[in-house]
């Protein structure tokens, strides 16, 4: 049994901060088998554990996967009502698709237990160096947009 919530579309599966980072791969996963419109992707991106999205982050996202090449809108007629925008997933989509798919593997082999029987070479199993974080400058400790008063 699964330690992890039972999905719920209306909720996220995952911590935000994934699912913002995330959203265009899980609309590319959406599209991979046939065109939709948005309520049909923010649907089925829900269904894979992201939460439904609202619209002010859905086609924020399908504006930029569209402009990137990797889908393409037209305008269907509607079943019963005005025409809608349609998404389809383009060549250059399936390889984005393909590629981030690999890297995903590549990341999760990379962060399983040595014990877990991931696919490591010899090369990863040398100890990691630690990297120590430099000490925020003091003028950066409230952020970008800290005045500092």
């Amino acid at each position: 049994m699964s330690d992890l919530p039972t999905p719920d579309a209306a909720h996220p599966r995952w911590p935000s901060t994934w699912v913002r980072a995330l959203l265009p791969l899980a609309i590319l996963v959406s599209l991979e088998e046939r065109p939709l419109h948005g309520y049909a992707i923010a649907q089925s991106v829900g269904a894979l554990g992201f939460g439904v999205p609202k619209g002010g982050s859905l086609y924020p996202a399908l504006a930029r996967l569209e402009e990137a090449g990797t889908i393409v809108a037209q305008w269907v007629p509607g079943p019963s009502g005005p025409a809608r925008r349609e998404y389809t997933l383009t060549a250059s989509g399936r390889e984005r698709l393909a590629a981030e798919r690999s890297r995903l593997t590549e990341l999760s082999s990379a962060l399983a237990p040595a014990s877990s029987g991931s696919a490591r070479t010899s090369a990863d199993s040398s100890p990691t160096p630690m990297i120590e974080s430099p000490s925020p400058h003091p003028s950066t400790i409230g952020g970008p947009d800290d005045d500092g008063s």
